[in-house]
């Protein structure tokens, strides 16, 4: 491992930007909670399924979505603010919107690493052929498209919860100054 990626991994500031990204994992998990409950009172849920009795398979489904889309979000969000461009108070607004977008697109990112991955693994799992891979290149296809779709999509709807998430750190960075020096790999 190199010098500085030592170094930047014994930076300090993890907490508060772990406090952040969990803010803004909250934000995303009410989000998810919220529309998952308006689609099931919808007239879609019941013309489509014909009653209410799909209510009880929300919660296998509650799991996979926070294993494969908020948590992972969460966590390039609190690495994007911890190690590649943290928020400190010497920073002006335009900056910290910036490292916001910075951090934002890392959690997206890794979002998609993680429902594209599950995704290639359905496809080949899914796929009777002996050679899995060779038969299912259109599966692994569709599967990444959605992890794109998906991943983009989250990116441009938490990018305004990210900057809030942000703005609201730099505001309290700017009231609690850190008594140490603080830099991410953007800085370097």
């Amino acid at each position: 491992m190199d010098y500085s990626i030592r170094r930047m991994l014994a930076t300090r500031g993890a907490l508060v930007a772990a406090v952040t990204a969990g803010g803004v994992g909250i934000a995303f998990l009410a989000g998810r909670v919220l529309l998952g409950l308006v689609s099931l009172i919808g007239p879609e849920s019941v013309v489509y399924s014909g009653s209410y009795l799909t209510l009880p398979f929300v919660g296998a489904s509650a799991g996979f979505i926070v294993l494969t889309s908020i948590l992972p979000f969460s966590i390039g969000y609190f690495l994007g603010l911890w190690v590649v461009a943290p928020i400190t108070e010497q920073l002006r607004v335009g900056h910290v919107v910036a490292r916001a977008v910075v951090a934002t697109g890392i959690g997206a990112t890794l979002w998609f690493i993680v429902l594209g991955l599950i995704g290639v693994v359905r496809a080949v799992v899914s796929t009777p052929e002996i050679l899995g891979i060779a038969a299912s290149q259109l599966l692994v296809a569709g599967q990444l498209g959605y992890a794109l779709q998906e991943a983009l999509t989250g990116f441009i709807a938490l990018l305004p919860i990210g900057v809030l998430g942000a703005v609201f750190l730099w505001l309290w960075r700017s009231a609690n100054p850190a008594p140490h020096h603080i830099e991410g790999f953007i800085d370097v």
